[in-house]
């Protein structure tokens, strides 16, 4: 039989599969390809439920799911035959292999992925191997990419000017090389070596890292004085939502169980004093029972509330940015397909810019964000309400732009160097502008509906009674009271029938009424402002120009907020290396930070070993943690790996936590109890890996918006605040 040879390629687990045409492969390299007649065939469907990653503004787009679709990706494999394809850099090493997919692209079409060429074969044998490596998109990189008859690589050249312009950030090109699930290549694999036989996946993985900048102060600002609040608010109704109806609650009523005698009957003997012989007796006998259902209907609407005319006072300094400048970045990398270590990319030839002026520069002629802009002090004047400069709270310098960046390893004396040079503008005046904001209000009503079940039933009875008997009813109540147990108990023998043969009929809708509860209001927000009776003007000489430094690794496939935080003479900077499919912002160190109730702790029969600098060693046992958090700002904490992703979450018993998809978590949430105690437990997912992998375990503080910072200072160790997770080579 032929074996089939099948790929999928996965963003991250988007499954990609090839379908080709049946062709026979004569001769590969030196040595004989042997194949069966079985051509490669396979249908599969992308997973439901997958979310893209985030798309910078403007034409920067990561490549995600539906990018990969329309741009398809490239494929080499190698036959390697009963040998192992241990290392392809070495160029002698290539006269043992030979080429089965050159550069072969693979496209979408009509649900499926298919080969783009002639069909290609699995090798008979079950102990020969093929090697396969992948990149994308194809239509950006297919045509730099080269084999020497060693791994295939990719040029990556200065894809961004200095300037950091929108038509130069435009230019940016995304990256992603293809992996197995452990984050290795398809190193040495047989047909029957995937859950589907010959079905190759290829999760593809961003080889380049993201830097984005952001900038926010602790300089003494503005000061504004409300002198008059204008005219009383107006407010403008919003329309009433949709109801949303509530859980609706069912009363079922008593069962009423009525009988009638019908005085009609009759006695046999006729002497005044001698025993009736029988005498009929009929009941009638209803029994009905109803139920209510009655739910709660709730709508809402959002009035906005607006008072003209207020007056401030104001006083005080702007700080406008001049010019952003960067410092330490590769220009120029080779990305090598065959990548050393799980799911980090291979680089490999890079270089820096050479010469004393910075890479990167952020000013007006670039996407400097407008509200950071140095301008003349008459444009800030007449343009009060744009040029806002920094502020107390975090703002964005880029417009929404990220900076793709070679991914760099850092030392002592390789540092990223960051130079921000603002001004000082001194204002006073007085400022008229309206306020607005919104309350949102609530209405509830009751609706009810009701269905009753009724039944009537007739029977007859023979009762012999003893005693005078007259006419009326008092006598018969009479004998009926003395002779009751001579009569049997009266049995209803008719059923009920099912209440889902009834029908409720419709909802009762009363009307809402006039009343309206608030729920919560916004902030009073300032619209546009005028200034007038101003004195706006710089007197900042010498200009303040200040810089700072700092030491960390560029990974790929991570964003990199860059946050300067100036504070009078000095600049900090605050780096927080993330995935991509988690924003974060600096900490806030001013607010109402959660306390630890118990710091982040190993279990220690769970590790094999960890030291005094936070790393722990649980090679291929389950680690456990635990910690417990106070009340605070925050609402949830939030538990990620960041690093290598060859560690998984797990359940108690060491069972792998999945989603809805059943794909492993990459991060585990949970509400702030200060009296619960929050247990992670973390396992690794190739217990037979032949690298050492490390991530390390970072905890986050959610608030009620979904916001993520890091939690620092979470482990009760010094100088440490987190863990790093390690698993030894096999």
């Amino acid at each position: 039989m032929k074996s089939r040879l099948h790929i999928f390629a996965l963003l991250p687990l988007a499954a990609l599969i090839l379908s080709c045409q049946r062709e026979e492969i004569q001769q590969i390299g030196p040595e004989s390809y042997h194949h069966s007649d079985v051509e490669v065939k396979a249908i599969a469907a992308l997973p439901e439920g997958w979310t893209p990653m985030t798309k910078a503004v403007g034409d920067i787009t990561d490549i995600d799911n539906t990018e990969l679709q329309s741009r398809g990706f490239g494929v080499y494999a190698f036959y390697t035959g009963a040998e192992e394809y241990t290392s392809a850099t070495d160029s002698s090493a290539y006269s043992k292999f030979g080429l089965v997919l050159n550069n072969r692209k693979f496209q979408y079409s009509a649900s499926t992925w298919s080969n783009s060429g002639d069909a290609e074969f699995w090798p008979t044998s079950d102990n020969e191997n093929l090697t396969l490596f992948a990149y994308a998109p194809w239509d950006t990189w297919n045509s730099v990419v080269s084999y020497d008859g060693k791994v295939p690589s990719i040029k990556y050249d200065d894809f961004v000017a200095q300037d950091l312009s929108e038509s130069e950030l435009s230019k940016q090109r995304d990256i992603l090389w293809g992996t197995n699930t452990s984050g290795n290549p398809h190193k040495n694999v047989e047909k029957d070596d995937y859950a589907t036989e010959g079905t190759v996946d290829f999760h593809f993985r961003h080889a380049v890292a993201k830097v984005h900048l952001g900038v926010k102060g602790t300089l003494p600002g503005e000061v504004r004085n409300l002198t008059s609040s204008g005219g009383a608010p107006t407010t403008s109704e919003g329309t009433p939502t949709s109801p949303e109806d509530g859980t609706s609650t069912t009363t079922e009523g008593a069962q009423i169980f009525k009988v009638a005698n019908n005085t009609s009957y009759y006695r046999t003997g006729d002497d005044e004093g001698s025993w009736p012989t029988y005498e009929v007796r009929y009941y009638h006998a209803e029994k009905e029972q109803t139920q209510t259902e009655t739910k709660v209907q709730t709508r809402y609407r959002t009035n906005t509330q607006t008072s003209s005319g207020s007056v401030y006072s104001v006083s005080g300094q702007r700080y406008l940015v001049e010019e952003v400048t960067l410092k330490g970045f590769n220009q120029k990398g080779t990305l090598v397909l065959d990548n050393a270590t799980s799911y980090y990319p291979t680089w490999i030839n890079t270089s820096r810019f050479t010469g004393a002026n910075p890479e990167y520069v952020l000013n007006s002629s670039t996407v400097l964000s407008q509200s950071m802009q140095y301008v003349p002090a008459a444009t800030v004047e007449n343009n009060f309400s744009t040029y806002t400069g920094i502020t107390e709270t975090a703002s964005d310098l880029m417009s929404g732009y990220f900076l793709y960046a070679i991914p760099r390893e850092s030392t002592s004396g390789d540092r990223i160097a960051v130079t921000i040079k603002y001004h000082r503008l001194n204002v006073s005046g007085t400022l008229s502008a309206s306020q607005t904001r919104e309350i949102l209000q609530k209405q509830t009503r009751s609706v009810s509906r009701t269905r009753t079940r009724k039944i009537t039933s007739e029977e007859k009875k023979l009762r012999r009674s003893k005693g005078i008997l007259g006419f009326g009813a008092e006598n018969w109540a009479t004998i009926y009271n003395n002779n009751a147990s001579q009569e049997s108990d009266y049995t209803f023998t008719q059923s009920w029938p099912e209440w889902d043969t009834i029908d409720w009929g419709t909802w009762s809708n009363p009307d809402w009424g006039n009343v309206w509860e608030d729920v919560s209001a916004t902030d009073w927000s300032v619209g546009a402002e005028t200034l007038t009776g101003a004195d706006v003007n710089y007197n900042d000489d010498p200009h303040p120009s200040l810089s700072a430094e700092l030491i960390t690794d560029l990974e790929g496939g991570r964003i990199y907020d860059i946050n300067l935080i100036v504070a009078g003479d000095k600049i900090d900077l605050d780096v927080v290396p993330q995935p991509w499919d988690l924003k974060e912002f600096d900490f806030d160190y001013n607010a109402r930070i959660n306390g630890v109730v118990q710091a982040l702790t190993y279990d220690s029969s769970y590790i094999d070993y960890a030291d005094a600098q936070g790393n722990v060693w649980i090679n291929n046992r389950m680690g456990k943690f635990y910690f417990k958090l106070g009340a605070g700002k925050y609402s949830s904490w939030q538990a990620s790996l960041v690093g290598d992703a060859a560690f998984g979450f797990c359940d108690e018993n060491g069972n792998f936590l999945l989603d809805e998809h059943g794909n492993r978590v990459n991060s585990i949430r949970n509400a702030i109890d200060p009296d619960v105690m929050n247990y992670i437990y973390i396992k690794p997912i190739d217990t037979e890996a032949t690298v050492t992998s490390h991530a390390k375990l970072r905890i986050y503080y959610i608030d009620a918006t979904g916001d993520a910072v890091v939690a620092l200072n979470l482990v009760d160790m010094a100088g440490v605040t987190e863990w790093t997770i390690w698993q030894n080579a096999n």
